[in-house]
């Protein structure tokens, strides 16, 4: 099905006050096209009809026009530049069509080659992750030995 096709049944969901449907079809598509600002204005379009502040403000985060209270919504639920710029799906390398989404983006530092530093362990798990594993596996371990010695001694 055509983005044409899916944006019709858009506004066909929409016409009707089906906002869950356009919203799963309006993602889909920025899903395929993540670099279509008029899409994301869509998005966000229909995440404002049902309230999510937050969402709308995610996907109209890269326009000039864009509500300041959704804007901070997004900022407070990704207080880190890394993070917003991971949530709002930018492909790398991707060129933004206009001026403001091109310097919104480097300030969250999209133009760097290796993309965003993200760190995948908690602060608090740091330096804790081998005495986890540890932890976890050693019981295993201990009762996979006394396993094999059972079945060696019968």
């Amino acid at each position: 099905m055509g983005k044409a096709d899916v944006l019709d049944r858009v506004s066909a969901d929409l016409a009707r006050g089906h906002t869950t449907p356009a919203i799963q079809r309006l993602s889909s598509l920025v899903a395929a096209h993540p670099t279509d600002l008029d899409l994301r204005r869509r998005l966000s379009g229909a995440q404002r009809m049902v309230g999510n502040l937050m969402e709308a403000g995610r996907w109209g985060y890269l326009h000039t026009d864009a509500d300041p209270a959704e804007t901070a919504a997004f900022e407070r639920a990704y207080p880190a530049p890394a993070h917003r710029l991971r949530e709002l799906r930018w492909p790398p390398g991707g060129h933004a069509a206009t001026d403001f989404a091109r310097a919104r983006l480097a300030a969250l530092g999209a133009d760097r080659a290796t993309g965003p530093a993200i760190r995948l362990v908690p602060r608090w798990l740091r330096g804790r992750a081998f005495l986890i594993v540890l932890l976890v596996a050693a019981p295993f371990a201990v009762l996979g030995t006394i396993t094999v010695v059972q079945w060696l001694v019968a």
